[in-house]
């Protein structure tokens, strides 16, 4: 990924520690997975910044809300505005895909698409 957010802010966001599969590795070639539970909502999220992907499985009461492989993503952002806090994700021009947008709070929402052909 061109673009990584900085550790305490996917922390800051997640709200919990993520695990890393190899500490003697350098973050960008890793995989962090983070867990995190909001009411009767589980978020299951994997992020391998050196391959441009990410896991998200959103689970409500034991329901399976969500569950998405994204690839070719080249940048992630955390980003805090108006009482809100999400992640977004852009992607590989080539893969003519609109931005990913993934809200925890102040309460969790999924915004996706992709660009009409030419």
């Amino acid at each position: 990924m061109e673009e990584f957010p900085e550790l305490y802010e996917l922390l800051g966001f997640f709200e919990s520690e993520p695990e890393i599969t190899d500490r003697d590795v350098p973050i960008h070639y890793n995989r962090l997975t983070y867990r995190t539970v909001r009411g009767e909502n589980k978020i299951y999220c994997a992020i391998e910044p050196a391959y441009g992907q990410i896991v998200l499985i959103w689970e409500n009461a034991e329901n399976l809300v969500a569950s998405l492989n994204l690839e070719q993503v080249s940048c992630l952002r955390v980003v805090s505005e108006k009482g809100t806090e999400k992640i977004v994700a852009n992607f590989a021009p080539k893969a003519k895909l609109l931005d990913f947008e993934f809200q925890l709070k102040p309460s969790i929402h999924v915004k996706w698409g992709n660009q009409p052909s030419v």
